[in-house]
């Protein structure tokens, strides 16, 4: 699978078994949103920067073989690997669409139910892209999102300066590439402008040890989202350096633990 410009992180295997990884370790906190949500089977459902589909996956399951489900990314790489998913599991009820998440063209009030987690973080003008999404809502369908409120709450403790360093420079990253990574924060002021009532805005955060599915996740994207951050500027190979160093430190003491990112479950219902 060919690297492409069009997801920062990339769409190579490395990135594709991260993102699959990092699909497991949320899976119950994204069912718990499902069902709080009002998800039912026979809904037309919207999975918004779906990626390479492990969420459609779970989508068009619950939703059952005569329902909709449209699946909508940038990256053509990872729109054919979920094609083939759905051909190897003998779903005929998922339709990949190529497009930004901006420019999507879903036929007005046909949706029952959007989803999208660590999408609207990216960017750089997520109001117009959620209200696309809005407009293709239903009157009392909703919009289910996953979003970080607090990404720099994230940390290991005992502290490790170098962790520590490592997670500033992705934090100035954010800056620096327009987006908005505690997007959910500004949910409450969005969504009466785009015809949307906060119906349930719930945090999650995460501690885990190490060797945990919490450890791994966040060293998994650390280690690979670093080498980006220094190709920007905002960090150098030497800290890099250190950062392996420590982390292989850490993990063989084996008394660290990381608390996660803060993210929010978010039930964003139309009026």
């Amino acid at each position: 699978m060919p690297n492409t410009p069009e997801y920062i992180l990339g769409t190579d295997p490395v990135e594709l078994a991260r993102l699959r990884f990092q699909h497991k370790v949320w899976i119950r906190e994204m069912y718990a949103l499902f069902r709080s949500a009002g998800l039912r089977a026979g809904d037309t459902v919207l999975d918004l920067g779906c990626g390479p589909g492990s969420t459609t996956l779970e989508l068009a399951t619950a939703v059952g073989p005569a329902a909709r489900g449209i699946a909508v990314d940038e990256s053509e790489p990872f729109l054919a690997y979920l094609a083939a998913e759905c051909e190897r599991y003998g779903l005929r009820n998922v339709e990949p669409v190529h497009s930004r998440v901006e420019a999507i063209e879903v036929e007005p009030a046909s949706v029952d139910f959007a989803y999208a987690r660590w999408l609207f973080c990216w960017l750089k003008e997520p109001e117009p892209a959620m209200a696309r999404a809005a407009v293709a809502l239903r009157p009392g369908a909703c919009l289910a999102l996953q979003e970080y409120v607090s990404w720099g709450s994230m940390g290991v403790f005992p502290e490790s300066e170098p962790v520590m360093e490592a997670i500033a420079a992705c934090r100035r990253s954010w800056d620096f590439g327009g987006g908005d990574i505690d997007i959910a924060r500004r949910l409450p002021e969005m969504a009466p402008r785009l015809g949307l009532t906060l119906e349930r805005f719930v945090p999650h955060a995460r501690l885990g040890a190490v060797g945990s599915l919490e450890w791994q996740w966040v060293g998994g994207f650390l280690r690979e989202y670093l080498p980006k951050v220094a190709e920007m500027g905002l960090y150098d190979t030497a800290a890099y350096t250190r950062f392996l160093s420590e982390w292989e430190r850490l993990e063989t003491e084996g008394h660290a633990h990381i608390y996660t990112p803060v993210m929010s479950e978010a039930v964003l219902r139309k009026r």
